[in-house]
């Protein structure tokens, strides 16, 4: 048992660390230095899917979502409603649902987006002839994906924030 709650949590607040952190990295920095380098930042779209970013992002929040359930569920020995019932459980249950929903706003809108946004990218550089109609669909999407993606990881700083001071309430 102790093993398990131990590798649970290394999962659980790793995975956090790394999901929180590329998520304001890539939504702050990233995805505005894309946006500016025009055509040039199709390029870095299409080199960061090429290295699966948009693959592993997820699946590490699943791991970290997962290694969390877990761990909620050896916390409360059991009786989940009495846990959620203190303060210390309704923190950490409320802080959980905020980073399920920045999770799901990820893949159903960010993620798509920004695969459709690599893609659009490139033929930009290759279809000299509908470039125009091209940029104005890339604008839009880029709008779309920053807004989503600003939510997100604005749910996922008040989940880490609620997480990391939940014990302590």
């Amino acid at each position: 048992m102790q093993a398990e709650l131990l590798v649970l949590r290394l999962v659980h607040i790793l995975g956090g660390i790394l999901w929180v952190g590329s998520g304001m990295y890539s939504f702050f920095f990233l995805i505005p230095a894309i946006s500016q380098a025009g055509p040039a930042g199709g390029q870095v779209m299409a080199n960061l899917q090429k290295r699966r970013l948009f693959t592993v992002l997820p699946i590490i929040a699943v791991l970290t979502i997962l290694s969390g359930i877990r761990l909620m569920m050896i916390v409360s020995g059991g009786s989940l409603g009495t846990y959620v019932g203190t303060t210390v459980g309704r923190t950490y249950a409320i802080s959980g649902v905020l980073a399920i929903a920045a999770f799901i706003l990820s893949v159903v809108i960010s993620r798509p987006g920004a695969v459709r946004l690599a893609k659009l990218s490139q033929s930009a550089v290759s279809d000299k002839n509908s470039r125009d109609l091209i940029q104005s669909e890339i604008k839009a999407l880029q709008t779309r994906v920053a807004m989503s993606g600003q939510i997100a990881v604005g749910l996922l700083v008040l989940s880490a924030a609620g997480m990391a001071i939940a014990r302590y309430l």
